[in-house]
């Protein structure tokens, strides 16, 4: 799980920030922050365990709210001081959609502005992390802002793609703002009109100097997976013309079952759960178009009928497909 998601090594700081301050002692932290240098990518499976363990010694509901606030620049690397020598939020928010893989290389990131703002979206391509690794990170992008700007910026609408908590109303205080759970992606909306706030510690000269610092940065990461790309290209292709399976894929990959299968696990990835994650995302994009209709969608996905499409996005979000295309799309 997780093979091949990153996160840089400077992050580590905010956790061991985090536990002096409640004075408690994880060994494990203590040994990856000496084995793991500022600008090292340390794996998200390490990432997952170190919160893991503080949160067996901290007994805290929210407890990646509570990480992700003591959020500081040093603990961003290159990219925490190059935004903050950006002109305004919008050039810094533009920079780090840019290099933010230099910080958190999970998830394929993207950002989406229309008349209700910018919206800064995170997927699911390659799993979900889990709600304490996705608390932790928005919690530390939104704390970010006070940061850049000293100015109490809250966002106007959060969502995670993990269960609704017992509690949600620790969120709402938090993020002062909305906050759903069970969505499709993770996301963080902020209005049109922060775009335009300066910043505090502007400085054209630094921003010129670590952009090109974090262009070469970026220039030396892995590319993108081509495999996995291609993969979950022949799955679409595939859903059209029936329900896929595991040697029909690899037929079209030119590959043995078994060959497709061993590379699946190098990766750390399992067949069915990529069809189910390319099925999720491509039923939303269907009941978006209103001239397609559920039983035309059921039959894109691969589904033999609509009652079992119905059953599988009940079970992905949480309600039928056309009481989530009324209250989403038709609107």
């Amino acid at each position: 799980m997780f093979k091949g998601l990153f996160l840089t090594g400077s992050m580590l700081g905010m956790l061991g920030d985090f536990v002096q301050e409640k004075n408690i002692k994880i060994p494990e932290l203590d040994e990856a922050i000496l084995q793991y240098g500022q600008q090292a990518r340390i794996p998200l499976h390490l990432w997952a365990d170190l919160l893991e363990r503080i949160s067996i010694a901290v007994n805290d509901t929210a407890l990646g709210l509570a990480i992700g606030k003591r959020i500081a620049p040093r603990h961003v690397g290159v990219l925490g001081y190059l935004v903050l020598s950006c002109q305004n939020l919008g050039e810094a928010l533009n920079r780090f959609a840019r290099y933010q893989r230099l910080v958190y290389d999970v998830n394929p990131f993207s950002v989406h502005i229309d008349e209700r703002g910018m919206e800064l979206r995170w997927g699911v391509e390659y799993g979900k992390p889990g709600a304490l690794i996705d608390e932790t990170s928005i919690a530390a992008l939104t704390s970010f802002l006070h940061i850049l700007t000293s100015q109490p910026l809250h966002p106007t609408y959060v969502s995670f793609v993990n269960p609704k908590p017992q509690n949600i109303q620790i969120y709402l205080d938090y993020f002062q703002c909305p906050v759903d759970f069970d969505k499709e992606f993770t996301c963080v909306r902020l209005p049109l009109e922060y775009l335009s706030t300066p910043l505090l510690h502007r400085d054209q000269t630094l921003l010129d100097l670590l952009s090109q610092q974090a262009e070469a940065l970026l220039g030396v990461l892995p590319k993108a997976d081509v495999f996995e790309e291609k993969l979950k290209n022949v799955i679409v292709q595939t859903l059209h013309e029936g329900e896929p399976t595991l040697p029909v894929v690899a037929s079209y990959l030119a590959l043995s079952s078994r060959t497709l299968q061993r590379r699946l696990q190098e990766r750390g990835l399992v067949f069915q759960d990529i069809l189910e994650n390319t099925r999720r995302e491509l039923a939303i994009r269907y009941l978006q178009d209103k001239t397609l209709s559920l039983t035309d969608i059921a039959l894109l996905l691969g589904y033999s009928e609509q009652s079992a499409f119905n059953r599988a996005f009940k079970r992905w979000y949480n309600e039928p497909p056309k009481s989530y295309r009324t209250k989403n799309i038709t609107r």
